[in-house]
């Protein structure tokens, strides 16, 4: 899918909140923040993460979802969008890995230690968090 240039903004945006939800393979659900979000090409997103429910979850089921909310807005007025991801790979080295960990590790410094796996995202559907047709 291509992405609108709203969801881009979205994306790009300073101090958004960033929260995936995964599932494990008999359906238990999971929801967790993480600032380590980032656009890929126009169809895929780059997250990375450590050892954590997270990744458990995404080796068992390749599908999740993600909440982009801006701050300063709430209720009807909520800005950001939400996406719908299917895993394409998770790589635990490479140059796209160091290239990745190396931008969140100038953002916020020895936390990006614990970062192991960059999980790369196919972006299946892009929707408003607040949908009446609108689209994104």
């Amino acid at each position: 899918m291509q992405l609108s240039e709203k969801v881009k903004e979205y994306l790009q945006a300073e101090g958004r909140a960033n929260v995936l939800a995964t599932a494990d393979k008999a359906g238990r659900v999971n929801l967790a923040a993480f600032g380590s979000l980032q656009l890929g090409d126009d169809n895929t997103l780059l997250l990375m993460l450590g050892d954590n429910r997270s990744i458990a979850n995404l080796k068992d089921n390749p599908y999740a979802a993600c909440m982009i909310t801006l701050h300063g807005k709430t209720g009807m007025a909520q800005e950001g969008c939400r996406l719908y991801l299917k895993v394409q790979d998770i790589v635990d080295g490479g140059a796209q890995w160091e290239k990745t960990k190396a931008r969140i590790q100038a953002r916020i410094g020895a936390g990006a230690d614990m970062l192991r796996h960059l999980v790369r995202f196919e972006i299946v559907e892009a929707r408003p968090i607040l949908d009446f047709g609108q689209g994104v």
